[in-house]
């Protein structure tokens, strides 16, 4: 196994173990990928039905473009499809996670929005919901691929959130960005206020600046 894959397997364990510690992904619930980038239409990704509390690099999935494992003995994880379709539409990403966090669930079953509150905020105030469809459906895919479009991440109507990036690092950092944006926003609805929005010039300059 080439080291560029290890060194991927080894960083998609520790990203799945930072998910899981900060209950965003489920036991068995959500799912992590990444592009290898040193080789063609191939993919790695997490296993379905497997403790995520637990993963080692050898669990992760080697699949092809077709969502085929390398090894027959393994099984990917449901979702795959929606990673290879968003990795098809854009792609610049390398990485796509699925997480379980409850907040982001709750904002996704009202519809909710993520108004410009803060710089953390920024990047999501284009975040759509798209509703409920079967895990790894063809709706499921066009729908995902279509709400990305504008915006890094987007809300699965009573199943989740889905963030993309550059990185691994950087896919993850938006699931728990996205997550701690709404728990803000949860506190200012129990303190009965709504929260104060960033001015629009501030808004403008953080856009200009690639913030946003």
């Amino acid at each position: 196994m080439a080291s560029a894959e290890q060194g991927l397997r080894e960083e998609i364990v520790t990203i799945v173990d930072e998910l899981y510690g900060l209950g965003l992904i489920t036991p068995t619930g959500g799912n992590v990928s990444a592009r290898i980038t040193d080789e063609e239409d191939a993919f790695l990704i997490t296993p379905t039905m497997l403790f995520k509390g637990g993963l080692k690099p050898e669990h992760i999935v080697k699949v092809n473009c077709k969502g085929k494992a390398c090894d027959r003995h393994q099984r990917p994880s449901v979702e795959t499809r929606v990673h290879l379709a968003v990795y098809e539409a854009y792609p610049d990403i390398e990485a796509v996670i699925h997480s379980h966090a409850k907040r982001s669930i709750a904002l996704g079953l009202v519809n909710g929005s993520i108004p410009p509150i803060s710089v953390d905020a920024l990047p999501f105030v284009n975040t759509k919901t798209i509703p409920y469809h079967l895990s790894g459906t063809p709706e499921l895919c066009a729908d995902v691929s279509q709400a990305l479009h504008d915006s890094p991440a987007v809300f699965l109507q009573g199943h989740g959130l889905v963030t993309v990036g550059w990185t691994l690092r950087q896919a993850a950092n938006r699931a728990m960005a996205i997550e701690e944006v709404i728990e803000i926003l949860l506190d200012c609805k129990l303190l009965g206020k709504e929260p104060v929005t960033l001015p629009p010039e501030t808004i403008e300059m953080m856009r200009m600046a690639g913030v946003a």
